[in-house]
């Protein structure tokens, strides 16, 4: 038996949609309709990640179908850490009033026969029988790959049955009969033309067992839902038409210029917007809504919009019928500093709901982000408002020391104190050759260029690059760079110098 804490305020619509979802929040399982006794929820859902102008990787999907008949309001037992499973137990807030006498509550593969928690509000199923797995199918959908009749879509029974109101009447106590079924159809990160070719717009008709229904007088229930094309990531299918609506709307983050390796480079201090392109009236319908959030890229918890400590991870609505449909986002600066790695997240969910059958598919836009640091965040917290323009300028020479405000920026001293004067300073080592090291500024990502050059009378200036037939490239990476000459002092002067270039 497995329950998340996650769930221990969670009121509503019993289905193991909501009973086993991730940690983190989903969007897709938040609707602003109403749920009914009678619900089937169909979900297309597709994860891309950006990773250039005009590029996404996908990284998995899945076709899941859930049908639920019959509902209870789900209390939990806060005086027994969380969601909990105990004896009849009067201390919670409602008492544990519920017993389960037949079915796996919560979808864990474990049958929860004989545990006990606290319920409101049950409601039992009126068409759909439980525990028939056998009987479950997807009857009818549009021309795909897709196979039919879909008996093998590994369903799975989540029913249950429930005995309610053992504190206030232990013996009489009502049983209450919630069907449940759930079948996820996984697509791996090299399964998204699969997934295009099974998945399609369109009505699907789903069969069910009918309550009531024997060996012997069979009787089946049947539910349809409707599929309506989503967005997708660039590149898309492009250039497509169903039903005369282009869905060749592919969404893409349009900040063209600070793409670097697969990874968006931005310095927080001067800015932190993103533009995008792909959500229009032909690709945003109906109840459709979109959510922001930017993750910390290792534990994918939230850190904006900020959260209060316990509270639900929750992505910011940001558009929807009323908010109108979104073209970007813009946090503005400070929120965060250079150093730090996050990932952002758009998430498209679709709310289309035709009786009891909902289209609850959904797209995930991700892109990671560095945040770095620039001279022109530089400049923004090492001068005092209202210095003069020319002075502050990267060839500049603020302070009068001798180096320019870039070259100070790059060696990491202070550009408007005169006593803080770079010295990087050549040593001897080895055969008396020389050796130069010089620490790189931290997070500067790929806008700011350490060149290493060498002369033999000061005057003419080569760049060392891999091969120099002088010198060495010991280290380039992102904390340092160091040259070595391959003969000694006395045929080899140590004249070095370190040039900086603006990316």
């Amino acid at each position: 038996m497995k329950i998340l804490k996650t769930t221990a305020l969670l009121t509503g619509v019993f289905s193991l949609a909501a009973q086993a979802q991730e940690e983190f929040f989903d969007p897709g399982d938040i609707s602003p309709g109403v749920v009914s006794n009678l619900d089937l929820f169909f979900r297309d859902i597709k994860t891309f990640k950006m990773v250039g102008p005009r590029e996404s990787e996908f990284l998995g999907g899945e076709l899941s179908v859930n049908v639920h008949d019959g509902y209870f309001s789900i209390l939990g037992c806060l005086a027994n850490n969380g969601f909990s499973y105990v004896t009849p137990n009067i201390t919670c807030p409602n008492g544990t009033n519920a017993l389960v006498t037949a079915g796996d509550f919560d979808g864990d593969g474990v049958r929860d026969v004989g545990t006990y928690f606290s319920i409101a509000q049950p409601v039992p199923a009126a068409s759909i029988a439980p525990f028939k797995t056998d009987l479950v199918e997807l009857f009818s959908a549009p021309p795909s790959d897709l196979p039919r009749p879909l008996k093998g879509f590994n369903w799975r029974d989540n029913s249950t049955i429930v005995f309610y109101d053992l504190i206030n009447d232990p013996i009489n106590g009502v049983g209450y009969t919630i069907s449940n079924y759930n079948s996820v159809r996984p697509y791996l990160p090299t399964e998204l033309e699969r997934q295009r070719r099974e998945v399609v717009p369109g009505v699907y008709i789903f069969k069910f067992p009918a309550l009531g229904s024997t060996e012997e007088n069979p009787n089946n229930f049947f539910m349809s839902v409707a599929h309506r094309e989503m967005v997708e990531a660039v590149p898309g299918p492009g250039g497509a038409s169903v039903g005369g609506i282009d869905v060749g709307n592919d969404f893409r983050v349009t900040n063209d210029d600070r793409w670097h390796n697969g990874v968006m480079e931005m310095d927080p201090r001067l800015f932190f917007n993103f533009k995008w392109e792909g959500f229009n009236p032909q690709t945003f319908v109906g109840n459709d809504r979109i959510f922001f959030s930017v993750r910390n890229r290792e534990t994918n918890l939230i850190v904006f919009p900020p959260i209060p400590e316990d509270a639900p991870q929750l992505p910011q609505l940001i558009g929807s019928r009323t908010l109108g449909i979104p073209t970007g986002y813009d946090l503005g600066p400070d929120f965060f500093g250079p150093g730090q790695e996050f990932v952002v997240e758009v998430s498209f969910v679709r709310d289309a709901s035709s009786g009891g059958s909902w289209d609850r598919s959904r797209r995930r836009f991700l892109w990671d982000i560095d945040l770095i640091d620039t001279f022109g965040g530089f400049v923004r917290e090492a001068f005092d408002r209202g210095s003069p323009e020319e002075l502050i300028e990267p060839d500049a020479d603020f302070d009068g020391d001798g180096y320019t405000n870039l070259e100070e920026f790059g060696f990491q001293t202070s550009p408007t104190d005169p006593a803080s004067v770079p010295n990087p300073t050549p040593v001897l080592i080895g055969n008396d050759q020389c050796y130069l090291e010089i620490a790189k500024r931290p997070a500067i990502g790929s806008r700011l260029d350490y060149i290493m050059q060498y002369s033999s009378d000061q005057e003419n200036w080569t760049t060392i690059e891999q091969g120099d037939p002088n010198w060495f490239i010991v280290f380039n990476n992102d904390e340092r760079i160091s040259v070595l000459s391959r003969s000694a002092y006395n045929a080899n002067p140590c004249f070095l110098r370190v040039q900086f270039e603006q990316n």
